[in-house]
């Protein structure tokens, strides 16, 4: 796009005139105000696509977030339904041993799909990011997302 100019003329040269708060009124052509508004119509178009890909990775990520939360509560209630029987088992016999179930390949698959959820997250907005922040800060901010990414990883281990 080329370099809309600005013209400043006298408000009371102007046909109506002007009346308002200063003596001089500042005006772009014709040409260049359609430019201008076919490219804010274009950068709009665009933001709404950004912001619905937005929403949907958000919808994502929320879904993803129940079902895990559900297994992690499921999970949670199976271990506590274990310990009570292992108590009432011990009540009962005395030399009962505890053996508690473990589930690392449920725990690493569950772990793993919020870390995905994350990643997703993450690849869907970084072009929105990229298109709408400094490089400076686009990087800052998504070098954070990646440290939680990471930190999110090692409290799962």
């Amino acid at each position: 796009m080329k370099e809309v100019k600005i013209y400043t003329i006298v408000s009371d040269q102007l046909s109506p005139p002007i009346t308002g708060e200063s003596f001089c009124t500042d005006m772009v052509r014709h040409s260049d105000y359609a430019e201008l508004e076919d490219k804010y119509a274009a950068l709009a178009a665009d933001n709404d696509k950004a912001m619905e890909s937005l929403k949907q990775a958000d919808a994502a990520v929320k879904l993803a977030h129940e079902k895990f939360s559900a297994l992690a509560a499921e999970n949670a209630e199976l271990k506590q339904s274990e310990k009570e029987f292992n108590n009432f088992c011990r009540q009962e016999y005395y030399g009962w041993e505890d053996n508690f179930t473990e589930t690392p390949a449920t725990d690493a698959f569950l772990a793993e799909i919020e870390r995905k959820a994350i990643r997703k997250f993450i690849n869907s907005i970084e072009h929105i990011l990229r298109d709408k922040l400094s490089p400076y800060d686009t990087e800052e901010m998504l070098e954070s997302m990646r440290i939680f990414l990471e930190e999110q990883g090692g409290e799962q281990k």
